[in-house]
């Protein structure tokens, strides 16, 4: 019954996928079968288009090489509310440039705990158009083509790799951003929490915009670029823009006024983000100041931070019984309750 019930919340949740793709279910809970239990079967099996909706488990379901161009989606890095708060983990999510002709451009992740990387694998070639969002990546984003947004995430580091047309947006940021020397990368409303002197490394002709630095250090790694509208706070005497670097309207060296007084004043584990408010207050020298005149860090911008379990916009299920015993010809009593996150 119970995997009965799972293939019939799996299909209300289909009719928010696109109608031109199919909807494929994988689970390794033994509570609640999907149609596979290991993510790369369902990926492999998966036509390109498709969506891979990815219970959450307590157990992790390991590295995934995805080799055609779909859209993955987990149940969330920081579960909360729900029946059994199970997050959807990964090892590291593998990108295979050339997979048996299939295109991988296009390709979609969102609502994982990924304890490692997002990475490309295979022979080098340039992968495009990639969507990360929403994800906990515990080690780093290494970006291989152009177009990518990385959006609303919590990641360590993130290799650019030079591309060009690269979107990194609203994101808690622990470590640094690297290696960037293209005019269309825009790096804007991150919350830099980072546990180093040097937020960026090798990064040129970049725009920065609308960011905050907690605790961290801008006024290095960076030659060329555009800083406006951003605020360094709670370390040593920092001075937007860098020498070697333009821009205008910067706060520097001021506290941006969290709502939440227990932010530490100094570093902030990636593992504990999600454990403050960082909203700012009305009274805040941040709020509206963006170059778009809303606020700097991740709840402002086109953007805004929209929740800290990850979940995704799909309605997801809170709590299911059902009745235990049924004589035949009987009422089955289900007691259902779902949400929808922003």
């Amino acid at each position: 019954m119970k995997t009965k019930l799972f293939f019939l919340v799996s299909a209300v949740l289909s009719g928010l996928a696109s109608l031109q793709a199919n909807v494929i279910t994988v689970s390794n809970n033994a509570i609640a079968a999907g149609m596979y239990s290991t993510i790369q079967l369902g990926c492999d099996n998966a036509n390109i288009g498709d969506t891979v909706y990815v219970m959450g488990s307590p157990t992790s379901y390991g590295d995934v090489t995805i080799k055609k161009q779909i859209t993955l989606i987990g149940a969330g890095f920081n579960v909360y509310q729900t029946q059994n708060n199970w997050n959807t983990t990964i090892g590291t999510a593998y990108l295979d440039t050339i997979p048996f002709g299939a295109k991988i451009s296009g390709t979609v992740i969102m609502g994982f705990m990924i304890n490692s990387a997002i990475t490309q694998t295979g022979a080098a070639g340039a992968i495009n158009w990639i969507d990360v969002e929403r994800n906990y990546v515990g080690n780093y984003v290494n970006i291989v083509g152009s177009n990518w947004t990385v959006r609303n995430n919590i990641i360590n580091y993130i290799n650019i790799n030079n591309t060009s047309n690269t979107f990194i947006q609203n994101n808690f940021i622990n470590y640094n951003i690297n290696t960037s020397n293209q005019t269309s990368v825009v790096i804007s409303n991150n919350e830099f929490c980072t546990t180093t002197s040097a937020t960026f490394n090798g990064v040129s002709n970049a725009l920065i915009a609308n960011n905050v630095f907690y605790y961290a250090g801008p006024t290095t790694g960076t030659t060329s670029c555009t800083f406006s509208n951003n605020i360094t706070t709670a370390g040593s005497a920092q001075v937007l823009p860098p020498a070697g670097n333009s821009g205008l309207n910067n706060l520097n060296n001021v506290s941006p006024q969290f709502v939440d007084a227990t932010i530490p004043n100094g570093t902030v584990n990636m593992n504990q983000i999600w454990n403050y408010d960082w909203f700012l207050k009305v009274t805040s020298p941040a709020h509206n100041a963006g170059t778009d005149g809303k606020d700097l860090g991740v709840y402002g911008g086109t953007y805004p931070w929209p929740n800290m379990s990850g979940a995704t916009r799909i309605p997801q299920m809170q709590f299911m019984n059902v009745g235990a015993i049924v004589p035949q010809g009987g009422n089955l009593n289900v007691n259902f309750k779902a949400r929808k996150t922003n």
